[in-house]
């Protein structure tokens, strides 16, 4: 019998799509490059919106399949079988619907005559070669050029003709224009009308098979009714009506329900109905109808879930079912993968485990009922392959009947069959294939826990197919996850069979690592089995072969056996088992005594090893590893006393090393433990490796810590609870060279604040390389970055300072030595921060003989608090010191600061300026500061005044400002720095007076003496000024000069009016009020001048008495008045 047949599984024939069948001829793609174009346009690259169609490319010689002689009744006649098996291939491949004539012909063609002869008498011998067949024929003219019938008069006329000669209809003719641009377009536009003709001819064919329904009869024909059912249905699917096909295909399966069978036709009926499921259930698939397909399934499978056949072949039933399952789970993963959405609970993988299954009781039974079959006599299943009916047996083809012809010879058939099963059929390459489908589509669909049993059943096929290694491949990636999920039981029964896979692999490695496992408490095995494989484990270090597991074949032991042998005999290099994987026998916990260590300390490493195995356990080595390399030839345990560890109980393991210099700052991490089994040397030695401290990978989740940390006081060991540290940093030596730092503790803004650090070397030796790092604290916000400035003495001129002074070299200091060093920080927000002094040295130091060099470091935070020390206020006066927002160009007036006292400490003003815009300037060139050297207490104010005066040049009715304020000063009793402070003068609005007045009179007068008094008007403006000026009358003065006058000032002149004045009384006098009035008819001038005089003008003067004769006081008082302005 062929290797490849499969006698339940379906025809290659049924599983192709059906499309429709079109031949082309006369196209010589070997030659013509125009024909290879073209036949390349309609059979490649086939996209799945161009219409479902076959192109067979048939040659000159090409023949039709003879046809049947048509029967004239049906009435005696008796089927042979169901369905023919060479009727659906006859379809697909080789009766074409329709078979196109290509020709290339021009509708100019010089030739025209003769070639329409020639391509009629082509035509002729096509349709001689077709025969009785239905065939349609169409032509098709390969044109160079592009031209329509409808549109040339004498083409119309010359295709008119060319159909009249070749007995064609028009519309099968047809033109294709050769164009390597349009080509494509062109030949799916000819394949659509070519469906069009060819599907006319499989309606033919089906309205044929509709007409032998009138000779048929329930009686002999029952067959006839399910073969005819199905060839509709296959006609129609060939027309691509899936909707009609379908109909037929249930009328057809519900006919072959109908049928009767038995024990020798049931075969036959199984085959045909998973013929007919298919197609129904790939159609249903097709159409979006996935729930009809598998409610069809369902049913199919109830149908014939019952009916198993004989019993000696019971076997089939099962192969059959699974091939159902595999076959639905192909059609529903191909809908799925076109774009079938598929859901977690129903996807492809139910099916395809189903399938495994079924495979696996096809096996199991065909062992119980085949276990005495022997080696047949005749070959009884030679052309299994090739039956003229589906599902028939090889030894009666053609007889479809309730009873076997022949008893003997159907007994014999069916040993044959017995004996090919269990000799030729390798059912484990059916089972794993299955298994391997499901678990990928469970993956596919998150359901880890199917996929992981799934995973075991298979590992148990590969182990039972002696593929021991393979299987140990599943198991290792299935008990990680048992491991970590704690499913003890499922993990008992993995590591048995691993075990197995083990031993029969000769895997040093995993068996050992299995074997721990084993031996622990974990798995739920007996204690016979944990000392037998105890004992098989020191065998292995023995140099002996270790004894094979419960259950191994005798076959597979002796294999093994010289697999151990040869490996032991060799020089077995040391193996080292991933602990962190498993959930062994030996736990591991290693941890730093203290998570930081001084560099002169010795630091501590403790690990605890526990023993959960029955009898005692000794080891050759324990280290542990670290990121720094360095330390770990020194954590190495190798004294055998302490390396024996007693059952149930946790042994430790004290370890120790000094830190390195060049670790200082750095962290030491534990990266891992290694254990030593066998003693260097021997047959076998295994390290036990866990990574980090131990209680990483599947140990962490596997542990047995309590799920709420309330549990921990039940646990009388704390092995499990305490959790290891893992990480130590390695900090400097502590340091005995002491510093204090002496500051005020509230700092001033804007203030250099000094901050003294005095230091005491208090080492035994010398302290070197000092360096002093004073600034900012780091975690501070960027804000304060900014607004903070840190100096030593030789900085404090410096405009480019920062928050930092960093590596500030001190140099060194002797034994008991003691130095200072002030730094300076200036703080430009009122707000607290936090400044880091950082010492750095290094001792020299003897540790084991030889001087190490040591480094040292001590920081200290030190918190300041800042404060404004002072407020300002600027006012802006008249001369007669009232406040005055609006100054004309070119007058004087004051500038007053007033400074406010905020300081928690006496501060001290050493002097004070202007920093004047460029339009304003200082009246008086000697003028000084009125707070210089002036010392003012918290609450305390100060006022500071200038004179000063607007160009004349200044813009009118614009605001000025003044420009800025500049305070010197400092703390007092400090030798810190004095600061300035610059503050904002207020700006003015500028006025334009067109006329100006000003007046002149002594600071004094004395009673009945005269005293000179000038007023000076002066005109500013363009226009010419006419003024009325009047001075009134006053009882305190006398006076001589104009009481009315009207004046006349040109442009940039002026005029200058004279009076003297006769004190009458004395005291402070109130001068005689000058008035003046401004014509009307006077352009460009104000029409009041009184604001103006009231500011300007003086009201008042101080009139003395007349002096006794030689009286010194009066004197001295006059003198004294002469100095002041009295406004």
């Amino acid at each position: 019998m062929e290797d490849e047949f499969d006698p339940y599984s379906l025809p290659p024939e049924v599983t192709t799509p059906p499309y429709a069948l079109i031949g082309m001829m006369g196209l010589d793609v070997a030659e013509k490059a125009t024909h290879k174009s073209v036949w390349e346009a309609f059979a490649l690259n086939r996209r799945t919106d161009r219409t479902p169609l076959h192109f067979r490319l048939l040659s000159p010689d090409f023949q039709m399949p003879p046809m049947k002689q048509k029967r004239q009744s049906y009435e005696w006649y008796i089927p042979k079988g169901i369905l023919k098996s060479n009727w659906i291939s006859k379809y697909l491949y080789h009766v074409p619907a329709l078979v196109v004539l290509f020709y290339d012909l021009d509708w100019n063609d010089n030739s025209w005559t003769e070639k329409k002869n020639d391509l009629a008498s082509k035509v002729q011998s096509l349709k001689t070669v077709l025969g009785s067949r239905n065939s349609r024929v169409a032509l098709v003219l390969i044109q160079s050029g592009i031209s329509v019938p409808g549109e040339d008069t004498g083409a119309a006329e010359k295709a008119a003709t060319l159909c009249t000669a070749c007995d064609l209809p028009a519309k099968h003719l047809f033109v294709l224009p050769h164009s390597d641009a349009h080509l494509l377009g062109y030949t799916v536009r000819l394949e659509n009308a070519l469906s069009e003709i060819a599907w006319t001819f499989y309606l033919g064919e089906a309205k044929g098979v509709r007409a032998h329904r009138d000779f048929l009869n329930k009686t002999n024909h029952t067959l006839l009714f399910v073969r005819h059912q199905f060839k509709l249905g296959f006609l129609n699917e060939l027309r691509n009506d899936s909707q009609t096909a379908i109909k037929h295909y249930a009328q057809c399966y519900h006919h072959l329900l109908d049928l009767r069978s038995t024990d020798t036709n049931l075969h036959e009926i199984r085959i045909v109905a998973a013929v007919i499921n298919y197609k129904i259930c790939r159609l249903d698939f097709a159409l979006n109808l996935p729930r009809d397909a598998i409610a069809q399934f369902r049913r199919h499978i109830d149908q014939f879930r019952q009916r198993t056949g004989p019993k000696e072949l019971i076997f089939e039933h099962y192969a059959w079912l699974s091939k159902q399952y595999q076959i639905f789970g192909d059609v529903f993963e191909e809908a799925v993968r076109i774009g079938l959405p598929a859901v977690q609970t129903q996807h492809p993988g139910f099916y395809y485990q189903q399938a495994a299954q079924y495979a696996v009781l096809r096996r199991k039974t065909a062992l119980q009922v085949c276990k005495e079959v022997s080696a047949p006599v005749s070959d009884l299943l030679e052309g299994w392959s090739k039956l003229e009916f589906y599902g028939q047996r090889p030894w009666r083809p053609g007889k479809h009947s309730l009873e076997p012809p022949e008893q003997q010879r159907e007994a014999e058939g069916i040993k044959e069959i017995q004996y090919h099963e269990v000799k030729e059929v390798n059912h484990s390459n059916t089972i794993i294939p299955l298994f391997s489908s499901a678990i990928s589509q469970f993956k596919k669909y998150r359901c880890p826990r199917i996929k992981r049993h799934l995973m075991v059943q298979m590992a148990e096929e590969y182990h039972q197919a002696n593929d021991s290694s393979k299987a140990l491949t599943l198991l290792n990636h299935v008990m990680w996850d048992y491991r970590s999920e704690k499913w003890w039981s499922l993990l008992s029964s993995a590591c048995t069979l691993a075990l197995q896979c083990a031993y029969n692999t000769a895997a040093l490695t995993e068996y050992f690592g299995i074997a721990l496992e084993f031996m622990g408490t974990k798995l739920l095995t007996s204690l016979e089995e944990k000392k037998r494989v105890h004992d098989n484990l020191m065998k292995l270090f023995s140099g002996q072969s270790p004894d094979p597991e419960p259950g191994t074949p005798a076959e597979v032991v002796t294999v093994a056996t010289e697999a151990w042998s040869a490996l032991l005999g060799s020089q077995v290099s040391p193996v080292t088992v991933d602990m962190t994987t498993l959930v062994p026998c030996l736990e591991v916990r290693a941890s730093f005594t203290r998570s930081q260590f001084h560099v002169d300390q010795e630091v501590g490493v403790t690990v605890k090893i526990r023993n959960s195995y029955l009898t005692s356990i000794s080891l050759s080595s324990v280290s542990v590893g670290t990121n720094s390399p360095s330390y770990n030839d020194r954590l190495l345990e190798t004294q055998p006393e302490k390396l024996v560890l007693l059952p149930g109980q946790v042994t430790e393991i004290h370890l120790s090393f000094v830190p390195l210099v060049e670790d200082v700052g750095k962290k030491v991490k534990v990266t891992g433990v290694r254990a030593q089994m066998g003693v260097p040397g021997s047959s076998v030695v295994v390290g036990l490796q866990w990574t980090g401290p131990g209680n990483e990978g599947v140990t962490m989740h596997a542990a047995n810590t309590p799920a709420f940390p309330e549990f921990s006081l039940l646990y009388k060991d704390n092995f499990d609870i305490s959790v290891p540290i893992a990480e130590m940093e390695v900090l400097p030596r502590q340091p005995r060279l002491e510093f204090k730092v002496d500051h005020d503790t509230t700092a001033l803004v804007w203030e250099w604040l000094p901050v003294k650090v005095h230091f005491t070397n208090n080492e035994e030796s010398i302290a070197s390389d000092i360096s002093l790092s004073f600034g900012l604290d780091p975690s501070s916000p960027v804000n304060l970055e900014h607004a903070t400035q840190v100096c030593t003495s030789s900085g404090l001129l410096s405009d480019k300072l920062g928050s930092q002074v960093n590596s500030f070299s001190y140099g060194e200091m002797g034994v008991g030595e003691q130095s200072s060093v002030t730094f300076y920080v200036k703080s430009l927000t009122a707000s607290d921060r936090i400044l880091t002094l950082k010492l750095e040295y290094t001792v020299s130091l003897s540790s084991g003989g030889s001087v190490v060099h040591c480094p040292c470091v001590s920081e200290k935070n030190i918190h300041l608090q800042a404060r404004i020390p002072f407020q300002v206020t600027v006012e802006t006066q008249s001369l007669k010191f009232e406040k005055v927002g609006r100054v004309a160009g070119g007058e004087n007036f004051l500038v007053v600061p007033k400074i406010k006292c905020t300081s928690h400490v006496p501060i001290t003003f050493t002097d004070s300026s202007l920093a004047l815009a460029n339009e304003v300037s200082q009246v008086g060139t000697e003028s000084k500061s009125q707070v210089m050297n002036t010392e003012l207490s918290e609450g305390e104010m100060g006022v500071d005044c200038f004179c000063i005066s607007l160009s004349k040049k200044s813009l009118p009715n614009s605001a000025l400002t003044l420009g800025q304020y500049v305070l010197y000063w400092k703390r007092s009793n400090s030798d810190s720095p004095a600061v300035s402070v610059s503050v904002g003068l207020p700006s003015v609005m500028v006025e334009h007076w067109g006329v100006w007045v000003e007046c002149e009179v002594a600071p004094q007068g004395t009673v009945r003496t005269p005293l000179p008094l000038a007023y000076t008007i002066s005109n500013h403006g363009a226009h010419t000024a006419e003024l009325a000026l009047n001075m009134q009358v006053s009882d305190a003065f006398m006076y001589a000069g104009h009481k009315e006058v009207r004046l006349r000032v040109l442009p940039s002149c002026s005029e200058r009016v004279t009076y003297t004045l006769y004190p009458l009384l004395a005291g402070n006098v109130h001068l005689p009020k000058l008035t003046l009035s401004v014509e009307s008819h006077s352009p460009g001038q104000p029409t009041s001048l009184d604001a103006l005089l009231a500011r300007t003008l003086p009201t008042h003067v101080y009139i003395m008495p007349q002096a006794k004769d030689n009286d010194p006081g009066i004197i001295s008082v006059t003198g004294r008045i002469s100095t002041m302005v009295v406004s």
